[in-house]
């Protein structure tokens, strides 16, 4: 994978892919697919240009007839002025050229775009759906303390768990640092942890309920200490609690804000069950939170939204957000995001900036703006020059500057959306500040 750092540890590199293959051009492909996908409002814009289109051949064909029988000699010159001064180049031009810049500025902001229906639909979304960890949070979790409930110590219990976890890519693993001991036949199951075996002994990690299962065992109390808790237990139960700590993104809060001010409603859905989705939605002014859910419980969520009539923009970066994420109408992963959760995405935020999504929201309405501007320019010069052009007013060599004047007005138009949007403030920073107790 291109662009990865290996911090410590020795690599044996085998080439699988090249040119073609890498990831590099996996990314440029789904570019492209992206520009090829015409949102609804460009497909329009086409059709109209090929009626426009077919409109002006049989009217300059008409024109040109009768002005045969009032004077042949002109015309052949008032047929071509016609042709030239109602060529629907500008009508053409006004969307792609809109969506082509604003998607060129989207890029600079660090917002990738792989369907073609994104800018046209965050003017239509009213509901969005944020995950926690590693999404509204930084992912950089650090294991605050450990709680031993068996014979094992702290130490003890730390290997086994960091055995499991370095087998995982959630953003949870990389705070237990490096084994000791090897895991195999590990698996996971999204939003409830990881089950595996380190020498004789099956192990789980996760939610306290799921790893209770394995033992049949009642759930010990949770301790009393702020932050996201995870149970490490075997078949015989609950070895350890391991308390981990989570800080917001700096510019969390001014995303929520953009949405508090267009009037959407957010929603919180986590796999954590610990207090800490509540500190989050509460710091942050969310709407509706919900802690503790698998994948299937996300969905069914975002399917009742759907069943009320609500447009959904989901925000992730899981192989448990990954349903959600292929369901909703619009869904953004993370950059830092699991290569399902960007490969199910209409949108991946490479630069993990949150503040890069509010620009996107004001780009998007600016872009919807650009185009009907565009088009109603395209439409009212068309209209205007064709009866000019039948009545003989406008020569061929007028008709071709009007007809340039009228393209260049329109790509200069659609350039002022390379222009980057400004992001409202939203209070202070949140900087190294740590989630409430």
């Amino acid at each position: 994978t291109a662009g990865t750092l290996n911090v410590e540890g020795v690599l044996t590199v085998e080439v699988r892919a090249l040119g073609h293959d890498t990831r590099l051009s996996a990314i440029v492909r789904l570019l492209e697919r992206a520009q090829a996908e015409k949102p609804r409002l460009a497909q329009i814009a086409d059709r109209a240009a090929q009626w426009f289109l077919l409109a002006s051949l049989i009217a300059a064909a008409v024109i040109g007839l009768v002005w045969w029988q009032l004077d042949a000699s002109r015309a052949f010159w008032i047929v071509l002025a016609m042709l030239v001064a109602t060529c629907p180049c500008a009508l053409s031009l006004a969307t792609p050229t809109a969506l082509t810049a604003a998607t060129g500025t989207l890029h600079s902001l660090g917002l990738l775009l792989t369907r073609g229906h994104v800018l046209e639909g965050l003017n239509q979304i009213d509901t969005v759906i944020f995950d926690k960890t590693g999404t509204l949070t930084e992912g950089r979790l650090a294991l605050r303390a450990i709680r031993p409930l068996g014979e094992l110590d702290s130490d003890q219990c730390l290997g086994l768990a960091a055995a499991l976890e370095n087998r995982s890519e959630h953003p949870i693993a990389r705070a237990f640092g490096r084994a000791p001991l090897a895991a195999h036949d590990v698996s996971s199951s999204p939003g409830l942890g990881l089950q595996g075996r380190v020498g004789e002994r099956l192990l789980r990690i996760g939610q306290p309920g799921f790893v209770c299962e394995l033992s049949a065992g009642p759930i010990p109390a949770s301790p009393d200490e702020a932050g996201q808790w995870l149970l490490l237990g075997d078949q015989r139960g609950a070895l350890a609690w391991f308390v981990l700590d989570d800080r917001l993104r700096s510019d969390a809060p001014a995303l929520l804000a953009a949405c508090k001010v267009r009037g959407w409603r957010t929603l919180l859905l986590s796999g954590d069950s610990s207090p800490m989705v509540a500190s989050v939605a509460a710091e942050l002014g969310i709407d509706e939170a919900h802690g503790g859910l698998r994948p299937d419980d996300k969905l069914q969520v975002l399917q009742r939204l759907h069943q009320e009539g609500r447009t959904v923009l989901m925000l992730g970066d899981g192989v448990n957000d990954v349903p959600v994420l292929a369901a909703a109408d619009i869904s953004v992963a993370m950059g830092s995001a699991t290569d399902l959760a960007k490969t199910s995405a209409d949108a991946v935020l490479l630069s993990n900036r949150l503040e890069a999504l509010v620009q996107a929201f004001s780009l998007a309405r600016r872009t919807r703006r650009v185009i009907i501007e565009n088009l109603l320019w395209a439409g009212l010069y068309n209209g205007l020059m064709l009866p000019f052009a039948a009545l003989g007013w406008i020569t061929p060599i007028w008709a071709a500057i009007g007809m340039s004047l009228s393209s260049l007005t329109v790509v200069l138009n659609a350039l002022r959306l390379t222009r980057l949007p400004s992001a409202p403030a939203a209070g202070p920073p949140l900087i190294n500040r740590p989630l409430p107790a």
